[in-house]
């Protein structure tokens, strides 16, 4: 069911009127990709958020192993970024404050995990969002346990309140606890065995979907400050983020991919493909640049002259010395294990449910224009296949023009500038060309609600701050 603005608002009212102040669900807040500080303990120093790299450790992962499991550094997940201090600037960084002060003035208190409280009060789950979200997801189940445990209260349950991939995460842990993902060709049949600790989740801009932006990220990089090239930031170039496994996690899913040829008509492309990677050119996988650092760029640059094998450099930093040291064989197995396991993953929550053990709450943004298709054409002239992902003026291989707007007209639908409306709820494929009121979802909606809101700010929007903790108060119905 889609809740409006005014349905809400009475909702909201009747709670102030009549305030749950004690006995409320303990509730978990569970941050986005970027939304937790990561830290590296030998020195201390913040890694994650920090304008500059740290040298020591910075946010790349070994890629040695087709076990993503098995890549890891040193790095460790301290807190949620609460707040940014940078005077004049505000980074594209999931900043959670806001949300924290709007819980407090509700009657919450924050938990630690290791003295924990049953009622009244917040926990928040930092977590290294650079893993697979498989990992994170069995992480929250297993700090939910030690939690009854220590309280010695088996039945309890939680409220979790989820933003971006912290929605994912959750819906994942809800719909199979620790369980891992199936192998490649089984169909996933989710068992709920996460449902017995939690009442609600509360998705906030949740691409259920997928995102485009997080292939364009991993095709072209990520910009920290959004449309702002600042010298004194270090943005992620395509290498950098090569070795998220998460944000792989991310990308739409092959069923709901929209990929369009040089005449925006629907192109069919296996995004979870290697070969499609290498033939497109896509990623740093494809880069000369970053094959350059490999430890055997000498046998592949006899392939290819573009290649130009780096020696090695005493001022190096750790991560770069690791790439030093790696092959691309192992990086050619990381990868297509990584593609993998985001396509099962993408199976595992997309499996069908009809009825749902926990009541699941979607808010997201629906006016801004949000990236939703890719543009594949080929450059003649270069020899290259070109893959668009803003909006510009094109011309096709006949000599036809196609303006700027026509081109994003396509590109872009509604949504919160990252996610779109259509990805939060995962509308199912069934529901093309229906009415707002006949939308189906792979999941059942306990109910969602929309406002003109950013992706990093949804939070902050009044009236879904009004409707999300009225939702926490207001104690859980029976499903249908």
């Amino acid at each position: 069911m889609n809740t409006s603005a005014q349905s809400t608002e009475k909702v909201s009212q009747t709670t102030e009127k009549n305030p749950q102040t004690t006995g409320k669900n303990p509730v978990i807040i569970v941050p986005g990709i970027s939304g937790s500080q990561l830290v590296n303990p030998k020195t201390g120093k913040t890694v994650w958020f920090a304008v500059r790299r740290d040298k020591d450790d910075d946010l790349r992962l070994p890629m040695t192993s087709a076990n993503l499991a098995g890549n890891r550094d040193t790095l460790v997940a301290k807190d949620i970024i609460r707040e940014v201090k940078l005077p004049g600037i505000l980074p594209d960084v999931e900043v959670y404050q806001g949300l924290i002060d709007s819980l407090k003035a509700r009657g919450f208190t924050e938990a630690d995990w290791n003295k924990p409280q049953a009622t009244d009060v917040f926990y928040v789950f930092p977590y290294d969002f650079r893993r697979d979200n498989v990992e994170t997801a069995r992480l929250l189940i297993q700090k939910i346990e030690a939690v009854k445990r220590l309280v010695k209260r088996p039945g309890l349950k939680f409220d979790i309140i989820a933003h971006s991939m912290g929605g994912l995460l959750s819906r994942y842990a809800a719909m199979y606890g620790t369980a891992d993902l199936p192998r490649e060709g089984r169909i996933p049949v989710p068992t709920w065995a996460g449902a017995k600790h939690i009442n609600k989740l509360l998705m906030f801009g949740t691409p259920n979907e997928g995102a485009v932006g997080s292939f364009d990220a991993l095709i072209n990089g990520y910009t920290v400050v959004t449309e702002r090239n600042l010298p004194f930031i270090d943005d992620f170039r395509s290498e950098d983020v090569l070795s998220t496994p998460s944000l792989f996690q991310l990308m739409p899913h092959q069923s709901t991919a929209r990929f369009l040829d040089e005449n925006l008509q629907p192109l069919k492309v296996d995004l979870y493909n290697p070969k499609t990677w290498q033939t497109y050119g896509w990623g740093a996988i494809n880069d000369p640049k970053f094959l350059s650092k490999l430890k055997d760029a000498a046998l592949l640059a006899a392939k290819n002259k573009e290649i130009k094998p780096i020696k090695s450099d005493k001022k190096a930093s750790f991560d770069d010395i690791v790439l030093s040291q790696t092959t691309f064989a192992q990086v050619q197995a990381y990868f297509a294990s990584v593609l993998s396991r985001a396509k099962r993953f993408h199976l595992a929550l997309d499996a069908p449910t009809i009825k749902s053990p926990i009541e699941i709450y979607a808010y997201g943004g629906n006016c801004q224009p949000t990236l939703d298709a890719v543009v594949i054409m080929r450059n003649d002239k270069k020899d290259r296949w070109l893959t668009i992902t803003d909006a510009r003026d094109i011309k096709t291989s006949s000599g036809k023009e196609i303006k700027k707007d026509e081109v994003k007209a396509v590109l872009y639908t509604p949504g919160d500038g990252r996610v779109t409306r259509r990805s939060l709820l995962a509308e199912s494929e069934s529901s093309k060309g229906g009415t707002e009121e006949l939308v189906k979802t792979v999941f059942p909606l306990k109910s969602s609600y929309f406002a003109c809101g950013l992706h990093t700010s949804l939070f902050l929007e009044s009236s879904i701050q009004d409707s999300f903790l009225s939702a926490l108060i207001v104690k859980k119905t029976n499903l249908p």
